[in-house]
């Protein structure tokens, strides 16, 4: 068990998938979590250490279902061919599935984003910084709000998933997964260069960002910073950053918002009641994307 320590000492927060053979076992409390949500059996080692696992050829509906559940979960491979190991056989975790960094598109709802949103604190300035990325699609937003509206940003945006600096709690529902990281990361002259080299730029003039914009250049230099770290192996293609003016969209907050019952029913289990519902003609899952952004975020003019 040293090397299965080892490892998930580096993952505290994440759920271990360690793959062992044909099979992704799972032990102590995180065998304990990942039996009672995904209704599978719990055992014991010979040492009485708690264990659950899951078949590899079907771990993909398993990852999705603790995932959908709310928990990070870090899949954790063999590296080399367990015939030539010398020992024990070397394992890396290649990558981290969270609620927000979903790269199967059939993972979630084809009419709506899975944002991952990274948010500057606004008390440390006149604006609030958001950056967005849906890594299912390749969607890249950025936005500077003035700090209130910063609710009615993050309403719009309904993210599965936040990454904020230090201890900042975000307008959002409990449920929302909170990413804490540090303050430094979200410094924009250090994002300025990590865009600029990614998207193969000059300057960020190019995305039509001015001084303005700062924070939101800040907010999407921790994102990049977060899911690298998430995907050690190389980030999926995303598509070059939009901005995305504030001052020209309608604010609309999330009471009116659900009063109005733009997307959502007031009443759960409702159908065909929304704005939303009675718009959409869409007959691709980008089109109903895009098309609940349009209801969601009206422009003024």
């Amino acid at each position: 068990m040293e090397q299965y320590r080892e490892i998930k000492s580096r993952h505290r927060d994440a759920i271990l998938f360690f793959r062992m053979g044909d099979f992704y076992e799972m032990f102590f409390d995180d065998a304990e979590l990942g039996a009672r949500v995904l209704g599978i059996t719990l055992t014991s080692r010979g040492d009485g250490v708690p264990l659950a696992g899951v078949p590899v050829k079907a771990a993909a509906d398993y990852l999705r279902q603790l995932v959908a559940a709310g928990h990070r979960v870090a899949i954790c491979e063999q590296v080399e061919d367990p015939r030539q190991a010398r020992g024990i056989v070397r394992r890396a975790v290649i990558e981290t599935l969270t609620p927000g960094a979903i790269l199967e598109e059939g993972w979630v709802s084809g009419g709506r984003n899975n944002f991952l949103v990274a948010v500057t604190d606004p008390k440390l300035g006149t604006a609030a910084g958001l950056a967005a990325v849906d890594l299912s699609t390749g969607e890249f937003l950025l936005e500077t709000t003035a700090p209130d509206g910063l609710a009615e940003a993050l309403g719009r945006l309904a993210p599965a998933e936040i990454v904020v600096p230090g201890d900042l709690e975000p307008p959002l529902p409990a449920e929302v997964l909170r990413t804490r990281r540090e303050p430094w990361e979200f410094d924009p002259e250090l994002a300025r260069e990590e865009l600029s080299r990614r998207f193969r730029l000059a300057s960020l003039d190019g995305l039509g960002v001015v001084a303005g914009d700062l924070p939101a250049v800040g907010a999407a230099g921790a994102l990049l910073r977060y899911l690298t770290d998430l995907q050690p192996a190389g980030l999926p293609q995303l598509q070059r950053p939009v901005v995305r003016r504030s001052d020209r969209l309608l604010w609309v907050d999330d009471m009116t918002r659900r009063n109005l019952e733009l997307v959502e029913p007031l009443r759960a289990g409702a159908r065909g009641v929304t704005l939303l519902e009675a718009l959409v003609r869409t007959v691709t899952p980008m089109g109903a994307r895009l098309l609940r952004q349009w209801v969601l975020s009206p422009l003024r003019d």
